[in-house]
């Protein structure tokens, strides 16, 4: 049966075996679609000087081991990559540059069968501070195809690696994960990134952007704005969130969007950079823009806060707060160990006020996420709520011991640990552990 040779996962670990192994399943599967993953991700190959054209200082040699391993990466590259026309779903996960460039050249060659079944592509150079540079003379993947790739990841990989025929119509989730910002003048990578946003991703549904960088994505001259019309979900992580969140919110049309996950990485800004972000959010909250025909009313189901400190003004998040009618569901934090009850000003925010109803902020709100929250406040927080919102259904508080919650109050209360994984996405999916809930 073919399609039990389909899915090919392959590891350095098989060294000069992996051809043989490849050979076997490309030979079995027929003319089946095959899903690969290539995992070449093994720390030792880490070298300190790694430089952005892909080669390790002269002072600095790599092993035996990791040449060896390139080689038979070429080798197994150069086997799969001629039956590039069968990739249903292709991984790479790495952890050298020099790997990294290695496999994606092979796949910068013309075939003489199109990518034409490709829907799913990570590309993932991981632990690595360096990352996998592109030059503008250097062809991109896939040339002379366009595949209708849907699920698209790039860690640590210049996005100038793809042409704009693959950032297509088709693809429904975009995850980039870029921590540099040294944009040579031979390529300007916000020119790119800004071009393949704009080249028409109609069915674009979740995006994630972890990019570290001094200046805006869209400090450059653009005629219209980017339009995102069934982005659903947005998450931006960044340490220099200030420097370009705030245009990218402002100039990118998301009028589908519905949960929008901010994540400040541990960072400390101070109240201009927060101040800043809110102002954007309560702007695009505000009923009043719709006079605007070119802009668009954000009405989330979902508000994810994540690591940040500050000392902002609680009549704006207040503000904030109110304009949000359709949010059912807000997370507040993490700080991490070192900060502890930073959150106090976004869950003051969350308080009523004597106006009654209609000045109540998130009126909607059904579950909310704490962290870094002393525990008397969050007590005073949800005992003033209740009596002019109703209960909360669900309350999850982040505490090493288990805590009673009145039912008058909450529905349903979950004590729960410090997060497994403080990456946005495992918060969000409230990868924790929980204790006994307390009704």
């Amino acid at each position: 049966m073919s399609s039990l040779w389909s899915v090919l996962q392959i590891s350095f670990c098989k060294g000069a075996a992996s051809l043989a192994h490849a050979r076997t399943f490309l030979r079995r599967s027929g003319t089946h679609p095959l899903k690969i993953t290539l995992l070449w991700d093994n720390l030792t190959w880490i070298k300190p000087n790694e430089i952005e054209h892909n080669c390790p200082m002269e002072e600095v040699s790599p092993s035996r081991q990791a040449i060896m391993a390139g080689i038979h990466l070429i080798l197994l590259m150069q086997e799969l990559y001629a039956h590039v026309h069968r990739w249903r779903e292709f991984t790479l996960r790495t952890t050298s540059v020099v790997h990294t460039i290695q496999a994606l050249s092979i796949m910068s060659s013309p075939s003489v069968h199109p990518a034409s079944m490709l829907e799913k592509l990570h590309l993932q150079l991981v632990h690595n501070k360096e990352y996998a540079h592109h030059y503008i003379h250097e062809p991109s993947l896939f040339p002379g195809s366009a595949p209708p790739i849907r699920d698209l990841l790039l860690f640590g990989i210049n996005c100038a690696w793809l042409s704009s025929s693959i950032f297509s119509s088709h693809v429904v989730n975009l995850r980039m994960h870029y921590e540099h910002d040294d944009f040579n003048p031979d390529h300007d990578t916000r020119t790119v990134l800004v071009s393949h946003l704009s080249c028409g991703l109609s069915k674009l549904q979740s995006l994630s952007l972890e990019l570290e960088q001094d200046v805006g994505i869209l400090e450059i001259d653009i005629q219209d704005l980017i339009a995102l019309p069934q982005l659903r979900s947005l998450a931006i992580k960044s340490r220099a969130m200030a420097h370009w969140a705030v245009g990218f919110l402002r100039n990118v049309r998301m009028p589908n969007l519905r949960i929008l996950t901010l994540d400040g990485v541990g960072t400390r800004p101070g109240p201009w950079d927060i101040e800043m972000l809110i102002e954007e959010l309560a702007r695009l909250t505000d009923p009043d823009i719709m006079k605007d025909p070119t802009r668009f009313l954000l009405e989330l189901d979902e508000l994810h806060l994540l690591h940040f400190s500050h000392c902002t003004d609680s009549a704006l998040i207040h503000r904030q707060y109110k304009q949000m009618t359709t949010v059912k569901v807000l997370t507040l934090g993490p700080m991490g160990l070192d900060i502890r009850d930073k959150n106090i000003m976004l869950a003051k925010g969350l308080f009523p006020t004597p106006n009654g109803l209609g000045d109540l902020p998130l009126p909607g709100l059904r579950t909310l996420v704490v962290f870094d929250l002393p525990e008397r406040l969050m007590r005073r927080l949800v005992r003033k709520r209740s009596p002019v919102a109703g209960p909360l259904e669900e309350l999850y508080y982040c505490t090493s011991d288990p805590v009673e919650m009145d039912n008058r109050h909450v529905e349903r209360f979950y004590s729960i640990y410090d997060a497994e994984s403080y990456r946005y996405c495992g918060i969000v999916g409230r990868q924790w552990r929980l204790h006994e809930p307390e009704l």
